[in-house]
């Protein structure tokens, strides 16, 4: 792992000092790792999963499944309307910006939370049942398996850490080519600092990863592919009334197809 990768379930705010004062990473990386709380994320996803199967039979697992990704996007929105760049930013801007990077960022997450994590492809539910935690990832398209895996291999093949994993999320988030925004210079701005940030801190703690900015860039327009294919899927089993309505992932589903 790289310099900034942390043990399962370590929070990263409280290990991110000692590990990153040596390398002297720029304060950007160090306040955006520091905003990413991984011990939250899945305790929340393993305390709703309880919650949802308790005392309960047999639940609908595709249903549960879109009830935890409705969660994670509300973790999305609260984590990024609480970071730098974006919070500035006027509600229509940033609902534009969530609405164009909701779904790439989902599939981000759930790579850095198997590879620095270690997140089960699997858990038993309190009823029994097994529930296919990786399906998160995938969006409900199990065909993207392969994919992902493959996309998780070439991330570990370039000692892909946190360092890496947030900047390539605020990336994903600040995309100054999302139509309709406003206030397009201050996110081109912050797209352009994180570039920069991420370049930076590549070539100042991995030298030996040849081209790892480059090639780390090149993963971003997979990861979209991916997302795409499980935002069609899921956009289809809602049509067919096999997915929970009136919830923020819906909302999202929809707000894409408006533009």
């Amino acid at each position: 792992m790289g310099v900034l990768s942390f043990d399962s379930g370590t929070h990263p705010s409280s290990t991110a000092d000692s590990i990153l004062e040596p390398l002297r990473v720029s304060p950007m990386i160090r306040e955006f790792v520091q905003s990413i709380d991984d011990r939250e994320w899945q305790s929340q996803l393993f305390e709703l999963l309880r919650k949802q199967t308790y005392n309960q039979v047999e639940v609908d697992l595709f249903e549960l499944m879109c009830k935890v990704l409705d969660q994670n996007l509300f973790s999305q929105v609260d984590w990024a309307r609480n970071t730098v760049f974006f919070k500035d930013l006027k509600v229509d801007d940033q609902m534009k910006l969530l609405q164009h990077s909701w779904s790439d960022m989902l599939v981000l997450d759930h790579l850095h939370q198997r590879i620095h994590n270690n997140l089960p492809d699997e858990t038993q539910l309190q009823n029994g049942q097994f529930f296919n935690l990786l399906s998160l990832g995938l969006l409900g398209v199990p065909e993207l398996g392969d994919y992902f895996n493959e996309l998780q291999n070439k991330l570990q093949d370039l000692k892909f850490d946190m360092g890496d994993y947030v900047c390539m999320k605020f990336l994903i988030l600040l995309n100054p080519n999302v139509r309709g925004i406003i206030n397009k210079k201050t996110v081109l701005q912050g797209h352009e600092n994180v570039q920069a940030a991420l370049l930076d801190y590549t070539l100042t703690c991995y030298p030996s990863v040849t081209d790892k900015f480059r090639r780390l860039l090149n993963i971003l327009p997979d990861i979209h592919a991916m997302a795409e294919r499980g935002e069609e899927h899921l956009y289809s089993k809602h049509c067919a009334g096999s997915a929970p309505t009136q919830t923020l992932l819906m909302e999202m589903l929809h707000a894409k197809r408006k533009v």
